[in-house]
């Protein structure tokens, strides 16, 4: 379990909201406290949330907003694009996107997963139960 101090989507202004989570490499989705999700897809044009698909949704193009993640002093950035868990339907003029980031509602913690981790180095020190986080290239 690990803390992050805030958040902020694009080029907003920095959220001080202090969210508890674990880090885990067999979820895929990042889940987070219903008001992150709802301050991000606030920021996706088109964007809404489709109980059909038990999450958000938005207009696959164009790239929604990068989010940035605090990690101690620091944050780690996870660009739009990686955002995209996957199309969900398809036309001749548009496609529908279910984003990587959903709501953590119900769980009582929220998960960093995929959509987090491949976004940074990430090191496990299981014997001293500790987490490291550092920002890399991405492209």
């Amino acid at each position: 379990m690990f803390n992050s101090p805030g958040f902020s989507v694009g080029s907003g202004a920095w959220q001080s909201t202090s969210v508890d989570g674990i880090a885990d490499t067999g979820t895929t989705l990042l889940l987070l406290p219903d008001s992150v999700v709802k301050a991000y897809y606030a920021e996706v044009s088109g964007s809404k949330y489709d109980s059909d698909q038990g999450g958000y949704t938005y207009p696959c193009s164009p790239t929604p907003p990068d989010f940035h993640m605090g990690v101690g002093d620091g944050s780690i950035v996870i660009p739009g694009k990686y955002i995209n868990y996957a199309t969900i339907s398809q036309s001749r003029s548009s496609s529908t996107c279910y984003g990587g980031i959903q709501s953590n509602s119900g769980i009582g913690f929220s998960i960093f997963g995929d959509i987090a981790l491949k976004s940074a180095f990430v090191v496990f020190d299981a014997q001293n139960m500790q987490i490291g986080w550092a920002s890399k290239k991405l492209n």
